[in-house]
């Protein structure tokens, strides 16, 4: 594998560890007269309370005279894109007073849970003119939700409820993956035999999809204590996700066309055509997650792919799986070899699953409660692409026919399976 390439991947998107914004529910900033006046209120962040007491309470380092205005999420994009000042700040439910350097408010809900939207602004911010004096304040808010009990200490939203338990049983999963066939693949190195570049290629997309997980489960961890979590964890987790996203399309779109598998086909960086249209790809992908991620929480109501690049990323993904679908047909009718059209078929259950569980994801969310969709597309998204990782694993770390195909046949691997045994199977029976 070409390791520079890598190295690009990593120069490209460690901008998003300067780009992303990180937040959590114990949330910190600044507000001013003067940006209140600008925006008609001071967008400042959303929560999803439960339907039952929940609670809101913040300090600041002054007094004012402003108040945190309230927006359920239900009339927040009629009021966002209100221009008259004074009939937005009047569609808020309620208002908390900054009067004192401390304050709460109990949040009664009893239908189901909502997201509020919390904007702050004081007695000049609908004049028609600035303020003389720009008033600046420092504040700390703090959004609970009840927990088991009923008394109000839960630091998720319930947009966030029950990701915690999912990554832990997701490390749990992994965990016992890596015990099966771990000591096998030490084995295979210690003896020194080679390993094909797609099997390197396809560990290293495991392997920061594994990174990417446990990073986001000491956020979440963190999160369920303090309110913040490790904002730094986060966005490492985001970008790890990136890059085996990225590695992911540059493994299986050179297959797609045939490289290890045809005579006739050459590498992936050595063929301009498909060099270009990966690295067009990858650029384009990594663009729009940076644009995604610079959106400001009251541009979408329910989760951040709730926007324009979030929707061009879902049909960038299809373009994807529509370019492989064509790929794989031109390479299969033109390839006689029965083995070889048997391989294909099953390498295009594995690509399919990759690129389309996301879009699918998208468009199920949609049938759901709003603050159910982002725990759809999150959770459904890892599932599934972690099932497809499992599917190509088993076509490539086992004598399986992408074995009897390729130039695998040539090299030593972690895995040997008998022509009547099945790769994953044999492995668990010899334990």
């Amino acid at each position: 594998m070409d390791f520079s390439l890598l190295f690009a991947y990593l120069a490209v998107c460690s901008l998003c560890v300067l780009w992303c914004p990180v937040a959590g529910k114990v949330y910190r900033g600044t507000v001013s007269s003067q940006r209140a006046w600008e925006e008609n209120g001071q967008f400042v962040t959303k929560f999803c309370f439960h339907d039952q007491k929940a609670l809101f309470r913040f300090t600041s380092n002054a007094t004012s005279e402003g108040k945190w205005h309230f927006y359920l999420d239900e009339y927040w994009h009629h009021a966002f894109s209100e221009p008259d000042c004074e009939r937005k700040i009047a569609m808020s439910r309620f208002r908390v007073d900054v009067a004192g350097m401390s304050g709460s408010q109990y949040v009664n809900q009893w239908i189901r849970p909502h997201f509020w939207f919390v904007v702050y602004a004081d007695p000049v911010t609908c004049q028609s003119s600035p303020p003389l004096t720009n008033e600046v304040i420092e504040f700390e808010m703090e959004f609970l939700n009840p927990d088991w009990s009923g008394a109000a200490n839960d630091q998720f939203g319930d947009d966030l409820r029950g990701l915690l338990l999912f990554y832990s049983l997701l490390m749990l999963l992994y965990i016992a993956g890596l015990s099966l066939y771990a000591h096998q693949v030490w084995i295979t190195i210690s003896k020194g035999g080679p390993m094909h570049e797609v099997l390197q290629m396809l560990t290293l997309a495991m392997g920061l999809h594994f990174i990417s997980a446990i990073l986001m489960l000491i956020h979440l961890w963190r999160y369920s204590a303090n309110g913040e979590g490790i904002p730094m964890f986060s966005v490492l987790s985001e970008v790890l996700e990136m890059l085996a996203q990225c590695q992911m399309i540059w493994m299986l779109l050179g297959i797609s066309v045939g490289w290890t598998v045809s005579s006739n086909s050459s590498h992936p960086i050595r063929d301009k055509k498909l060099l270009l249209i990966n690295v067009t790809v990858t650029v384009i992908h990594v663009l729009l997650v940076l644009w995604e991620q610079s959106y400001d929480e009251s541009h979408y109501t329910y989760h951040i792919h709730e926007n324009l690049p979030g929707w061009l990323l879902v049909s960038l993904r299809i373009g994807l799986a529509l370019l492989i679908s064509y790929n794989l047909h031109r390479t299969t009718s033109e390839e006689r070899s029965a083995l070889k059209k048997d391989f294909y078929h099953g390498f295009a259950i594995g690509c399919h699953l990759w690129f389309f569980a996301f879009p699918m994801l998208m468009v199920v969310a949609i049938f759901f409660s709003e603050y159910h969709r982002l725990k759809v597309v999150t959770v459904g998204t890892t599932v599934i692409q972690t099932a497809s990782m499992v599917i190509l694993s088993r076509l490539f770390l086992s004598r399986s026919l992408y074995w009897e195909v390729s130039s695998l046949s040539s090299t030593t691997l972690p895995f040997k399976r008998d022509r009547g045994g099945g790769g994953f199977m044999t492995l668990l029976n010899n334990h």
